[in-house]
């Protein structure tokens, strides 16, 4: 087993479904929500080693919140209480979530996770900790396809997105402080084949009339032209991610080599997305550093 704790000397002490009750997982659950939970660290479960915590631990750290990584895919454990962690951040992955069956930890990280959902617990999830995050509010991964000529027809071609795209914040979600400072248009990484429908909350036993709809308990807050769910929030503190802020530069281009290979890109293709790296990187690391303070100011955590 190993276990990297990153702790401030200063700081104050694919597609599938998962059955969730076939992954027990037996946790305490303190109450209420922050209850003795000022001195615990945010843990960070890693489950690839190429998506690592990049920048995330550093402002962590620059805010007083210490830091613990779990690395799962090395054999690191899970939380088996939930006073351990003030929050989860459930970091990317080569994995998707069609591997959930057959993972030696992710059927238990589900779990996991669904506990801290369901009692709105802080959870943040990137890439395909985000996946794993809308598999565990009951919401469905499925491949991001193009569209169909009406909704209706099946839809078509696979559409992954494999490097920089741009991004868009649309109302009201765009107003979220999580996203304070962001542009629409604004470069990310992303590097995914799936998409995650939003969670949302169970119908009320007695709906309202229409035109009135029941509340979802979600809104979007980011989308891009080939996905429309790039981001979004669940009750009030449970955030999803498909796209990257996170990562550093070296991070980003040991990806596009290794992933654009295991994808079948071309050297041309490869080599394309290292220069929109070179070019776009500086403007991504700014505003990642921004969603990252807003998210650590909007969840209390400190």
């Amino acid at each position: 087993m190993t276990q990297e704790h990153e702790m401030d000397p200063n700081a104050s002490s694919g597609t599938g479904a998962v059955s969730l009750a076939a992954c027990p997982l037996p946790l305490a659950c303190p109450t209420p929500i922050m209850n003795g939970m000022k001195n615990a660290p945010a843990v960070l479960l890693q489950h690839d080693a190429l998506y690592p915590a990049g920048q995330l631990g550093t402002i962590l750290r620059d805010f007083g919140i210490p830091t613990e990584v779990r690395k799962l895919y090395a054999g690191d454990p899970l939380p088996t209480d939930l006073s351990e962690a003030r929050c989860l951040i459930l970091l990317g992955g080569s994995q998707r979530t069609s591997d959930i069956a057959s993972s030696p930890y992710l059927p238990a990280e589900v779990q996991l996770v669904k506990q801290f959902v369901d009692q709105d617990r802080p959870v943040v999830g990137i890439g395909f900790g985000a996946e794993l995050l809308s598999v565990a509010g009951g919401a469905k991964v499925t491949e991001l396809r193009k569209p169909g000529p009406t909704p209706q027809d099946p839809p078509g071609d696979p559409t992954p997105e494999f490097g920089w795209f741009p991004v868009n914040f649309p109302f009201p979600g765009g107003t979220e402080p999580v996203v304070f400072g962001m542009v629409d248009g604004a470069p990310f990484f992303l590097w995914h084949r799936d998409t995650f429908a939003m969670p949302a909350l169970p119908p009320p036993a007695n709906p309202p009339p229409p035109p009135a709809r029941p509340p979802t308990g979600n809104v979007l807050i980011a989308s891009t032209r080939a996905c429309r769910t790039q981001a979004y929030k669940f009750k009030n503190r449970v955030f999803g991610f498909q796209f990257h802020f996170e990562l550093t530069q070296d991070q980003i281009e040991a990806i596009v080599d290794t992933r654009g290979k295991a994808e079948g890109l071309s050297a041309d293709q490869i080599n394309a997305i290292k220069a929109d790296t070179t070019k776009h990187f500086p403007r991504y690391q700014r505003l990642g550093a921004k969603l990252v303070q807003n998210l650590v100011q909007f969840l209390k955590a400190y």
